[in-house]
């Protein structure tokens, strides 16, 4: 990879993650504080731990340009072990961009690269929110 064009695809998939993780609060509602004393939570099931281990993944990715393919590709291999579909088949496509980004480096391998981690976290924000996951 050289540097301009992994700037790039770095600059771009910074500018889409700002654009698609504002600050619009309009439309939640919001929580009331409670006198009740907290419960404890239970212990997460398999199936979340799983769904919540791929997005993890994908989020503690490098930024910049020191991305590997092959984080890419763990990432998404784990991103392709959830049980949420949306999730699963995002990093079923991730697992493949990263694929290709080895056998094809350059600023189009690079971009489908972004644009695959970019679909694993919005299945993960659809899932969990806007994180931390």
């Amino acid at each position: 990879m050289t540097k301009a064009p992994a700037a790039l695809a770095t600059t771009l998939l910074i500018a889409l993650l700002a654009a698609g993780c504002g600050s619009d609060d309009t439309d939640r509602p919001t929580a009331t504080p409670s006198s009740a004393p907290a419960a404890t939570s239970a212990a997460p099931s398999p199936t979340v731990d799983k769904d919540r281990r791929g997005c993890q993944a994908i989020s503690s990715l490098p930024k910049g340009a020191d991305v590997h393919p092959e984080a890419i590709r763990d990432a998404g291999a784990l991103a392709a072990e959830a049980t949420t579909p949306g999730i699963a088949q995002a990093g079923v496509a991730l697992v493949a961009a990263a694929a290709k980004l080895t056998a094809e480096p350059g600023v189009e391998s690079n971009l489908a690269a972004d644009r695959a981690i970019l679909a694993v976290s919005g299945a993960c924000i659809a899932k969990f929110g806007d994180g931390p996951w």
